[in-house]
């Protein structure tokens, strides 16, 4: 390999052994503590200072493809019509849904296909439908170029009689890389509204009621998707050490918390339990269903007594497959509820426990809308996997800078802004992964 900048990509060098080419890599390595990590295996790719790019180390591009394999198997499976492009407007991925309900539309509404353009797509549409694959272009243009984090556009095709009208949904999926999104398609079940008619009118009590969900997830619902899905809720109280769900046990019912806090935790050797993840109004208890998943993979753990809203998994999975809004909310959800237990974990490894006690007091003062709520030394050990010795050194520590207030398991959290800048990076960085894929 004389020219590292040809060699970035390990398929233009199949005549190397895995062996070779990782001997090759561990010579761009700099450093000592580097060198150490490459060698023990805890380094995924290695930086090439030639052409500025990342190298990925062999276990670590077999991951990746077995990632896409995944992930297009979790797209067929899902009910509504989704496909994925690229920054430059290509369709990477179209779930069988998409694919089966374009070939029954005779290919209307824009049905672009694996490995063909979405705006070369739009300019070919016929002159009736040129106002909405604008509307449509202007709408890729900005998510791709993160202007907006995601919006919707209604499409009419053309067709001779009765008219299709179609919503698509653009999201922007969130990382560091380039600029990739999301697009959902919904076909009306009405024929388009012609000139001069009238459009359907709406319940102003379901609008309202919506509008006023403490459940940011319910209250994102569209007001006759939110009413159909409401005949099947129910308001529970959920009170402080109330276990939801244990590892490998069936979730026969799914919760959307309004005022509660739940704790999701993963058991080591059967009863140590570490917190994972935590999940308050912005979201729901029991998503895995919509994986696919009959039973829970964490015990879910209520830490704030408050209410929810209670359905029975059967009736959630019926109302989900049928409803592409609910499933944009819930995929929005659970894509900011990985990045949570991701950066989780990396800060139960890096960070000092003062650090982590800020940032998790943060974020539960945040889900509970109050600075005021009880934990006791045992259960915020557990949440931080540290001994409760560790709990009373971080908490006096806070508490004498006069942060916090904590005597018996009641926490007030006095100065926000000053427990922030006590707080580990981790909760700037969940914050605003949250609040961009809300905006």
């Amino acid at each position: 390999m004389n020219d590292a900048r040809t060699t970035t990509d390990r398929r233009l060098t199949p005549d190397r052994s895995e062996a070779a080419f990782k001997h090759w890599l561990r010579r761009l390595v700099t450093g000592a503590a580097e060198l150490k990590a490459f060698d023990a295996g805890e380094i995924d790719a290695v930086m090439d200072r030639d052409s500025g790019s990342a190298v990925l180390l062999p276990e670590a591009q077999s991951a990746l493809n077995g990632t896409n394999r995944i992930v297009l198997s979790a797209l067929d499976a899902l009910p509504g019509e989704v496909c994925v492009i690229d920054s430059n407007g290509v369709v990477v991925m179209a779930n069988k849904a998409w694919r089966v309900s374009g070939t029954a539309h005779a290919r209307a509404g824009l049905d672009v296909r694996a490995g063909e353009n979405i705006y070369a797509a739009c300019r070919d549409v016929p002159e009736s439908e040129r106002e909405y694959a604008a509307d449509m272009t202007e709408g890729l243009r900005q998510v791709l170029t993160r202007m907006r984090q995601s919006l919707t556009c209604r499409y009419v095709c053309h067709a001779p009689r009765p008219r299709r009208t179609c919503t698509f949904t653009i999201a922007a999926i969130a990382g560091d890389g380039p600029a990739n999104a999301v697009i959902t398609r919904e076909w009306s079940d009405k024929p388009a509204i012609e000139p001069g008619g009238l459009p359907p009118k709406r319940s102003r009590n379901v609008e309202v009621e919506r509008a006023g969900a403490s459940n940011k997830l319910l209250s994102a619902l569209p007001p006759r998707e939110y009413s159909r899905f409401a005949g099947g809720l129910e308001q529970v109280t959920l009170t402080y050490g109330q276990v939801l769900y244990e590892p490998g046990e069936p979730m026969h019912e799914v919760y959307f918390p309004n005022d509660c806090l739940v704790s999701l935790l993963t058991l080591v050797e059967g009863h140590r339990a570490l917190e994972v993840g935590l999940v308050g109004r912005e979201g729901m208890i029991g998503a895995r269903l919509a994986l696919g998943a009959a039973t829970s993979s964490v015990r879910a753990l209520v830490q704030g007594t408050g209410t929810a809203m209670r359905m029975t998994s059967d009736r959630f999975l019926k109302e989900f497959r049928r409803s592409p809004a609910l499933q944009r909310a819930l995929f929005q959800f659970t894509d900011t509820l990985m990045i949570q237990i991701s950066q989780t974990a990396a800060c139960n490894r890096f960070h000092m426990v003062e650090a982590r006690l800020a940032r998790w007091l943060l974020m539960t003062a945040e889900r509970m809308a109050s600075p005021e709520f009880h934990l006791t030394h045992e259960f915020l050990a557990d949440m931080l996997g540290v001994r409760r010795e560790g709990v009373t050194v971080a908490a006096s520590a806070l508490q004498h800078r006069k942060l916090i207030h904590y005597r018996r398991g009641d926490i007030t959290i006095l100065d926000t802004p000053g427990l922030e800048a006590a707080s580990c990076s981790c909760y700037r960085y969940v914050q605003a992964q949250a609040q961009a894929a809300t905006s």
